[in-house]
């Protein structure tokens, strides 16, 4: 399987995982929102095994604190924001969220920067 390939694999996986373990939200999320926001952070990291460490751990996340889809695509977007300024506390500060529970969890998120692949969601 070539890389594109098994790029595209690991995201409609994560997304079926969005499916079965997250409540789904006011908003539609497409399979096609998620890709382009997997693709986002994926450009905006320029470190694949970091953007798939991080999509997995966003959708647990979602997923174990009982938010919805809203949520996870508002984390997705958000991690994007945070790979391009590459300075957390700015993206944090930026942002308009002034939860402390969740500004907390944003500011303790981290997901290793490594080229190793990581193992897919299934």
């Amino acid at each position: 399987m070539s890389n594109s390939n098994q790029l595209q694999y690991f995201i409609s996986q994560s997304y079926r995982q969005v499916q079965l373990s997250v409540e789904k939200g006011t908003t539609h999320y497409p399979y096609s929102d998620f890709n382009t926001q997997f693709n986002q952070l994926l450009e905006a990291s320029g470190d694949e095994a970091y953007a798939r460490n991080l999509t997995i751990q966003l959708v647990e996340e979602a997923a174990q604190y009982r938010q919805t889809t809203d949520y996870l695509r508002q984390e997705m977007a958000f991690e994007a924001q945070a790979s391009t300024l590459v300075d957390r506390t700015t993206a944090v500060a930026l942002d308009q969220h002034h939860d402390a529970a969740l500004v907390d969890r944003r500011m303790h998120r981290h997901a290793p920067r490594t080229n190793q692949l990581v193992a897919e969601l299934v």
